[in-house]
């Protein structure tokens, strides 16, 4: 009976060291990522940081930089775009061996737009008819995808629609990047 008991008692701290060890192994990683590449006309920069929720979904925020020209007449006035994104991405495709990795997702963004360095008269004294600094706000939906080269370091590949809802040089702007993302845990 002694040992039976024992057996029980050694039986039940193996399963809740077990159990310990595997719920350890699930928990949360995270993950930075920098990309650079096309924006409509120009180039833009974003650098994430991924948070997982569980083993396959992840919320994104994110730092973006764009730089584009727009034409007024037939002077080309620089245009940035600075700003923040968050969202929320689940994988929609993985293979077993998990070296590749496909994920959708949108979020809310808010952000800075600045036309002609912010100001209203243009090389030539023409005045701007919109305005050349505003606070921008929108959504986005985007694919991001992992090739892992090893198990913390993949090639990262982003395509972004971001829409914003009061831009005064267009609503939607697309963004098609490729970088670097390193497992941080």
């Amino acid at each position: 009976m002694k040992k039976l008991l024992t057996n029980k008692l050694l039986f039940i701290i193996i399963l809740f060291i077990g159990s310990s060890v595997s719920m350890h192994s699930q928990s949360h990683k995270t993950a930075l990522s920098i990309t650079g590449g096309y924006v409509d006309g120009g180039f833009g920069g974003l650098a994430t940081l991924d948070y997982k929720v569980n083993e396959f979904d992840y919320l994104q925020f994110g730092l973006q930089g764009n730089f584009t020209k727009l034409e007024v007449g037939e002077i080309k006035v620089p245009v940035n775009l600075y700003s923040f994104n968050a969202g929320f991405f689940f994988d929609i495709l993985r293979n077993n061996k998990r070296t590749f990795a496909l994920s959708l997702g949108a979020g809310g963004t808010v952000g800075s737009e600045v036309i002609n360095s912010g100001d209203e008269r243009l090389e030539n004294g023409q005045t701007l008819e919109i305005e050349p600094s505003q606070i921008v706000f929108g959504a986005y939906a985007g694919l991001d995808a992992d090739i892992f080269l090893i198990p913390t370091v993949a090639i990262n590949i982003k395509a972004q629609e971001i829409y914003h809802f009061n831009s005064e040089i267009g609503e939607l702007t697309p963004y098609f990047g490729v970088g670097v993302k390193l497992i941080l845990k």
